[in-house]
């Protein structure tokens, strides 16, 4: 590929579906090959239920599957639950505090194992066992959570993870309703592993996988690289599409300003890291035609303290809030052709955004909700 895919996300640029049709289409003219990823360095752990990293939920979506996943598709639409593993969307009942899945058959891990409602149990049991660092907060409404966060290693989620060899089902119990517990239930760390993955951090082994995609090799000092999965058979396109390329090549170690200057010659197709600020006038003027956005809804931000002086007193809050210079912002991310500022936390397109300016000053300063 020698198209500059400098900003769509790793999991775009695998599954198509991700993309703009112009963008999905052009992938879908060169299926097969390899596709070459940069990072400067590896993401830590393989282990999906343990890394809390941008970098390793990118990749985790062609990877691996949960009962339920966000739709594969681009902008608000991607915030749809859909089913995935199951066959469909829960039935919930007891007053919106049980959670009834039925499971898909046929369904193989990339080890050619049959993925069954074992295996389901199993891994929400391991989210706990390993010390998940979700497991005390997204999932520890689940009843039997507040014994398996006291005793790691006994857990069982008694009665809160319930499931039926002979149905095919799993049910899921809560102790209060949780209008967030599908979207919690769609995150990397409730995918479905084997249910005989130990139970510790698995480090730098891949572990089998159900999606189109799985990790042959892993060297967290050069590179990672992912194939197809023989067993896989696409279930469902909204959920898990077949992807593209034949091979991914994720390479490590090369500088940020390495990292375009390959791209640039067709040496590699995606970068991971922040591209460089004095490249992105370049690449926002010069490189328009190579370019293609795919915005990743995430955000960053510098916290400030409300319970400490200065920032207990609103005026002192208000004030930065002033004072930051969103026109100099948008230059160090490329200019307007690749950043726009907004005026809250939540990234357009994300649920909750609203495009508000509370703070407004009529200067070079002023505030822009887009």
């Amino acid at each position: 590929m020698k198209k500059l895919l400098l900003a769509a996300t790793a999991a775009a640029l695998l599954a198509g579906t991700w993309l703009a049709p112009a963008q999905a289409e052009y992938l879908k003219e060169h299926r097969g090959g390899t596709i070459r990823l940069l990072a400067r360095s590896a993401a830590g752990t393989l282990d999906p239920h343990i890394n809390y990293t941008d970098q390793g939920w990118q990749m985790y979506q062609p990877i691996y599957d949960g009962l339920v996943a966000f739709r594969k598709a681009e902008g608000m639409d991607g915030f749809t639950i859909v089913p995935d593993l199951a066959e469909a969307l829960p039935q919930v009942s007891n007053d919106g505090k049980t959670f009834t899945f039925k499971l898909r058959k046929g369904i193989k891990f990339s080890s050619g194992q049959d993925l069954g409602v074992k295996d389901v149990v199993a891994s929400f049991q391991r989210i706990f066992k390993v010390s998940g660092p979700t497991s005390g907060t997204f999932y520890a409404g689940i009843v039997g959570a507040d014994k398996c966060l006291a005793d790691t290693k006994s857990c069982t989620l008694e009665g809160g993870v319930v499931g039926d060899e002979a149905a095919g089902t799993i049910t899921i119990n809560i102790t209060k309703p949780d209008a967030e517990l599908l979207y919690k239930l769609a995150l990397p760390h409730a995918v479905v592993l084997p249910a005989e993955t130990p139970a510790e951090d698995m480090g730098s082994k891949p572990i089998p996988s159900t999606g189109a995609y799985m990790i042959s090799a892993f060297d967290p000092n050069k590179g990672m690289t992912v194939s197809r999965n023989p067993n896989f058979k696409q279930w469902s396109e909204e959920a898990q599409p077949d992807g593209y390329p034949d091979v991914v090549q994720y390479d490590f170690g090369l500088s940020e300003e390495a990292a375009v200057t390959a791209i640039q010659n067709g040496e590699a197709d995606w970068m991971f890291d922040a591209l460089p600020s004095d490249r992105l006038g370049e690449l926002g003027s010069k490189s328009m035609d190579q370019l293609h956005i795919s915005p990743l809804s995430a955000w960053w931000y510098a916290p400030l303290n409300n319970r400490l002086a200065p920032f207990d007193n609103e005026k002192a809050r208000q004030a930065v809030a002033y004072a930051i210079d969103r026109n100099t912002l948008v230059k160090l991310f490329g200019g307007k052709v690749l950043a726009s500022p907004v005026c809250q936390v939540l990234p357009p397109d994300f649920p909750g955004h609203e495009d508000y300016c509370p703070f407004t000053q009529k200067s070079g300063r002023q505030m822009v909700g887009s």
